[in-house]
């Protein structure tokens, strides 16, 4: 792979990337690609052709094929098909497409759209009712599991085939959902799509970057060296930490949101606006049980999410390993069985996930033993711990006394 990079590029100077053994020019929609511009722009000279895969459908297929046509070939370390752990993912793909991993699974969708907003609509009527801690408890819930749901949307990883209007409405679903528990679908689309083609990549992954609030040590005498009094109590903070990241987050959007051309956010606007209107008008009264849902849905979503990536390898952005190989270095799997996948939204299978972002979550248990498989026939690591372990994982990565007293 070449050498990823986001500076600024010339006027005149192309902005290329390597798919398919081809160096193809994307400059002319860069600034319309639906996964961000940013993210081009991470793999200007680099190889691309393992995440193009994961990541687009036939239709997009199609248009690259018209693309390459005129391209000239990339350059001879881009070919990462013809390694043998590349081709033989590549094999592995096309196996779970045969046996219909990737198939639509509309019972098991309609299960937890019910198990997402029921709860919400509960809630509400609780919080009313003589209950307002369970009934907020049970609303901060319900926007915890609504994120996972429309995750699963916006990957498109639920309505399936070649009716482009059926596919589309991931889309519209994944929207209603997002701003059902108060975040900006686009802003969430361009965070979370770039954490997927670089993930744990020091500069280029947003989700890894924590610093001054969490500063993960990972055993290195110079960055324990360096952290000032307060970051010096962050392995006690970490946990507690969980439970203001929904707060963090809804301002994150919206300032997202708020940098961008009004035509092209307005729709997220104007069902943010219908988010909070509903919100205060039904904890009007009651603002302190407001914070609570915001306290449990922060917390449930912090601790999830941070177990899956965050205590393990941090790698440059100049790497030369296929996607499995980062994948097994950079995720790890929340034990627990069937409840801990579905009340993760699955995932609890993060290392699936990652391999194969468009599968339908629900056929990800059955996509497991075949990546154990692929994985022990490589050599490569699969990591794997319940929540608690994943937890103090976290907190060793963070850990830095013993290094000072060395």
């Amino acid at each position: 792979m070449g050498k990823g990079g986001q500076r600024e590029l010339k006027p005149s100077e192309p902005l290329e990337v390597y798919l398919y053994q081809k160096k193809v020019d994307v400059s002319s929609f860069a600034r319309t690609h639906p996964g961000g511009e940013k993210a081009l722009r991470i793999f200007r000279n680099r190889d691309a052709t393992e995440q193009f895969e994961m990541y687009h459908s036939p239709a997009a297929h199609k248009k690259l094929q018209v693309m390459m046509k005129s391209a000239p070939d990339a350059p001879q370390e881009s070919e990462v098909f013809t390694t043998d752990i590349g081709a033989d993912f590549k094999n592995l793909i096309k196996k779970m497409e045969d046996i219909g991993l990737y198939n639509p699974n509309y019972p098991d969708e309609i299960f937890k759209l019910f198990v997402t907003i029921v709860p919400g609509l509960l809630g509400a009527h609780l919080l009313h009712s003589g209950w307002p801690c369970l009934g907020a408890f049970l609303i901060g819930f319900s926007f915890y599991l609504s994120g996972w749901t429309a995750h699963d949307y916006l990957h498109h990883g639920v309505f399936k085939g070649s009716n482009t209007q059926l596919v589309q409405w991931n889309n519209v679903v994944g929207f209603a959902l997002g701003c059902w528990q108060g975040f900006a679908p686009s802003w969430w689309r361009a965070r979370h799509n770039t954490h997927h083609l670089v993930t744990n990549e020091v500069g280029n992954d947003p989700d890894i970057k924590t610093s001054p609030v969490l500063t993960f040590v990972r055993n290195s005498p110079a960055i324990a060296a360096k952290l000032n009094a307060a970051q010096r109590f962050q392995t006690y903070y970490y946990v507690p930490l969980m439970s203001v990241l929904d707060l963090y987050w809804r301002l994150e959007s919206i300032a997202y949101l708020a940098v961008r051309p009004l035509k092209k956010t307005g729709t997220e606007w104007g069902l943010l606006a219908l988010h909070y209107s509903v919100l205060f008008t039904l904890f009007y009264g009651q603002m302190q049980w407001l914070v609570f849902a915001s306290l449990v849905r922060g917390f449930l979503t912090g601790i999830v999410v941070f177990a899956t990536h965050y205590g393990e390898e941090l790698l440059s952005p100049n790497h030369s390993m296929t996607l499995a190989e980062q994948t097994a270095l950079t995720s790890r799997n929340i034990t627990g069985g069937w409840l801990v996948n579905v009340l993760t939204g699955y995932i609890s299978l993060q290392t699936e996930h990652h391999l194969f972002p468009m599968m339908p979550t629900s056929r990800l248990e059955d996509a497991q033993p075949l990546v154990r498989e692929f994985f022990k026939k490589h050599k490569l690591q699969y990591r794997e711990s319940n929540l608690w372990e994943c937890v103090k994982i976290n907190i060793r990565a963070l850990e830095f006394h013993h290094l000072l007293d060395a």
